[in-house]
């Protein structure tokens, strides 16, 4: 279960390879012992609390793949970036960054956290900013605030071992998953930019394997943000007729197909749609009228 990547570091991989509904953790044994992400599964989770005297559980975002397992650590103290420390603290908060409060799917959504992942509310004992230095002993832990995904991902640079934690900059063959309200895509590409900048020689995605080697590294992370904008090519070529909002979520664009439940899944896909005509009608490259979106003729 523990995978020794560096000195007294090791990779906790999630149930099904880290595939969501599961997360990767990273186990740092040093003078201070430190946890980042509890998503791993509950029952990885309720070893790990057995195994070691965890002393500090770092947060790279308050999404409900990577904090249900907060509750096998009380001892420990909990942290993530202030921004996202509402949604860790609160499952009500999560379920509005869904955008489902007040709607149908309000009750769907806080039955699919529950049933999935006995999701409950969490406590934060410290809000960190970007810059945020852990001396942990042999070893010392930066906070890279990484905002796209969500308001308040980050990632985590261990510079003795030449290892970034990339969280859900998770470099996966779907590309950067942007679904909720406070997610960014032109954060998301910043971020990606802002990590590459970093001397490491190793990377670990939360739902994707260790990655090693520099050069491989840059390259996955370039073909990554990629994605964006095959995207939203494809989203201009589906937009040389009228298409209403509507018409351009049920062409799944982005998901090609949804998994179950579907309307979740829906959900994000529109909100993602949603971001990039925000940005095509802001680039001058749609048209926009009360009942449809266009693309220029070029």
């Amino acid at each position: 279960m523990y995978e020794l990547i560096a000195e007294k570091i090791y990779l906790i991989e999630g149930e099904n390879r880290g595939r969501y509904p599961y997360a990767n953790s990273l186990l740092i044994d040093d003078s201070v012992k430190m946890l980042i992400d509890t998503g791993m599964g509950p029952n990885r989770a309720k070893q790990v609390a057995q195994d070691y005297s965890i002393d500090m559980v770092l947060i790279s975002h308050g999404h409900e793949d990577h904090i249900p397992g907060n509750q096998y650590f009380e001892d420990a103290r909990i942290c993530t970036h202030h921004l996202d420390a509402a949604a860790v603290r609160s499952v009500d908060r999560l379920l509005e960054l869904f955008g489902v409060m007040g709607t149908e799917l309000q009750q769907p959504a806080a039955q699919f956290l529950q049933t999935l992942f006995q999701l409950r509310d969490s406590r934060v004992d410290l809000e960190f900013n970007d810059g945020h230095r852990f001396k942990l002993g042999s070893h010392e832990l930066e906070v890279v605030h990484t905002p796209g995904h969500s308001a308040g991902h980050c990632s985590f640079y261990i510079p003795t071992a030449g290892i970034i934690f990339l969280a859900d900059l998770d470099l996966s063959s779907f590309g950067p998953l942007y679904g909720y309200l406070d997610s960014d895509i032109d954060s998301f590409i910043k971020s990606i930019e802002k990590v590459k900048k970093f001397d490491f020689d190793i990377a670990i995605s939360s739902h994707k394997e260790v990655f090693r080697g520099r050069h491989n590294i840059l390259d996955r992370l370039d073909r990554y943000k990629e994605k964006i904008f095959e995207r939203e090519a494809k989203l201009l070529h589906f937009l040389q007729k009228n298409r209403t909002l509507e018409d351009i979520v049920d062409e799944a664009l982005i998901y090609g197909q949804f998994p179950e439940p579907r309307e979740m899944f829906m959900l994000m896909e529109k909100t993602m749609i949603s971001k990039h005509l925000d940005r095509l009608v802001n680039g001058g490259q749609i048209m926009v009228t009360e009942d449809y979106y266009r693309a220029f003729k070029t």
